[in-house]
């Protein structure tokens, strides 16, 4: 399975990005475990605006979620500092 997590805005407006292929990884199992913890979409509601906040977009096969920065938490939160801690940036 392939993890891509990107984040955009800030306060330099930079984008950064990082990937994991979970088939290659030590962990394969923790990875599944940790995707079927997700919620299956993104919070819905409006998130109210933050000044130089960060944007998460995150893809996970072929589905993509993007969340601000101001509302990751949770599962997402986590998934997005294993694929940083662990990915490859791109």
């Amino acid at each position: 399975m392939h993890i891509d997590v990107r984040r955009t805005g800030g306060l330099a407006g930079t984008t950064r990005g990082w990937r994991v292929d979970t088939d290659v990884c030590e962990d394969p199992a923790g990875w599944s475990d940790l995707v079927e913890a997700l919620p299956r979409a993104a919070p819905s509601e409006p998130a109210p605006a933050v000044r130089d906040d960060f944007t998460w977009t995150i893809t996970v096969e072929r589905t993509t979620v993007s969340i601000p920065g101001s509302r990751l938490d949770g599962p997402w939160a986590a998934l997005v500092t294993r694929v940083r801690d662990e990915g490859t940036p791109v």
